[in-house]
């Protein structure tokens, strides 16, 4: 009987760390122990604010060119009008319908911005993730591809309106850009029935590329499950590789377009990123605070197919990530090598649904530099993350990316650092900061 007894309560306990340990990571990840009032700013030095830079989800750094890229709204208030990855926000559909979103291209040297003029494009353009592509024997030429969150007619403007059909139908816009001009040539726009909730892409030629479903459901009880939840009980979304057959212009979103499913049942695979060699595919779970380190499927003849490598876990929520290339590193792997993933995301997560229609809300971020821990055998690699930004929220509201542009120490009195740019979907401005690496 004693046995017995020790044997149930060693089970119960054990299931209970069980419960426990993941919603102890689940508080820390959201927020919930993270009072406002801790939060002080780590600005590193020289903070610059970057004007023509309104609400700019996603950023990437052009390393051919040396500038940055980034899908912006023109103005803030279309965010808390019509914003389907957000809350979801559906409140003005007409509203919607006027956005006019569009790509900006920042000089990290003079920290200044331009938006390209979209040659061919017109209609409403909700931002969110971007990439860009350019073929190493043309790197002046850039394709931009762009996921755009337009309302779905078939729900707003049919008589009687088609309740069954989502919201939203979101689709990717694709762009041709020419280094040093001001324009990008509109190409296409690609739609399809697996791309459901998109939230950024990863670009592997100038026709195809990945895309994320960030959720299963759209709105409702289920989708707050599914944000809350993890991986373990909420894996209920995936990954889609798309090829296309032309980039012609069409009148048809969904013509030459192979679209099936890279990889499944993954919880909330939000944010896309190039990592270290073309073999080191990021994917970020956004709620859940995990950094994703993907590889394509070896058996798979095709290439299409994506396997996790790994998650590294974080302790807040994260969004799109990127990848710090030390350029100034005596060899790659030194003890003076800082080359590692940058990684921006909320200080208190749980928040933004409440301050998700509030102009004046604060949602305070946190920016993360995940390095290889040094002295370890490949085999043996770890991971080691330190905070490298933390703003209260009043000079930078909501982080959804980071880049790192390294700074030559021959150049900067021999010190190791670089500048850092955040950017979110809800701040008024880009920021940029000296931090040291």
């Amino acid at each position: 009987m004693a046995i017995a007894f020790y044997i149930f309560l060693a089970t119960f306990v054990s299931g209970i760390a069980v419960l426990i340990n993941p919603i102890r990571l689940r508080a820390e990840v959201l927020g919930f122990v993270r009072p406002q009032s801790s939060l002080g700013n780590i600005h590193g030095e020289g903070l610059k604010i970057i004007s023509n830079t309104v609400q700019c989800e996603d950023l990437h750094h052009h390393l051919p060119s040396g500038l940055l890229f980034a899908g912006c709204q023109g103005h803030a208030a279309e965010r808390y009008f019509w914003f389907p990855p957000g809350k979801p926000e559906f409140r003005d559909h007409k509203a919607a319908a006027k956005s006019q979103g569009g790509i900006f291209v920042i000089d990290p040297k003079t920290f200044t911005s331009e938006r390209l003029v979209l040659d061919g494009f017109s209609g409403p353009f909700i931002t969110h993730g971007i990439d860009l592509y350019s073929s190493p024997n043309d790197p002046d030429t850039v394709y931009i591809f762009a996921i755009n969150h337009l309302p779905n007619p078939d729900y707003y403007d049919t008589s009687p309106p088609v309740k069954s059909a989502p919201k939203a139908r979101s689709q990717i816009e694709i762009f041709e850009h020419t280094i040093g001009t001001s324009t990008a040539k509109f190409l296409r726009s690609v739609r399809d029935p697996l791309i459901r909730t998109p939230n950024d892409l990863y670009a592997t030629s100038s026709t195809s590329f990945y895309v994320t479903n960030d959720h299963h459901y759209r709105e409702g009880l289920m989708r707050v499950i599914e944000e809350v939840g993890w991986q373990s009980v909420a894996a209920w979304s995936d990954i889609v590789h798309v090829s296309l057959g032309s980039l012609s212009a069409t009148s048809d979103p969904t013509a030459d377009v192979n679209a099936t499913v890279a990889i499944s049942k993954l919880h909330n695979p939000n944010g896309f990123g190039h990592g270290s060699n073309e073999s080191d595919i990021l994917i970020v779970q956004a709620a859940g605070g995990v950094l994703l380190r993907a590889k394509t499927f070896d058996p798979d003849p095709a290439g299409k197919m994506l396997e996790i490598v790994e998650g590294i876990q974080l302790p807040s929520t994260l969004d799109n990530p990127t990848y710090y290339h030390d350029a100034y590193a005596s060899a790659p792997g030194a003890h003076d090598d800082a080359s590692g993933y940058v990684l921006a995301g909320l200080a208190r997560a749980h928040e933004l649904a409440a301050n998700g229609e509030d102009p004046a809300a604060l949602d305070p971020v946190m920016v993360w530099l995940v390095q290889a821990t040094k002295g370890l055998a490949a085999r043996e690699k770890k991971w080691d993350h330190k905070l490298v930004f933390q703003d209260d929220g009043k000079t930078i509201r909501s982080a959804s990316a980071a880049v790192l542009i390294g700074i030559d120490p021959k150049e900067n009195e021999g010190k190791k650092q670089a500048w850092l740019f955040v950017t979110g979907f809800l701040s008024d401005a880009m920021v940029a900061s000296k931090i040291d690496l």
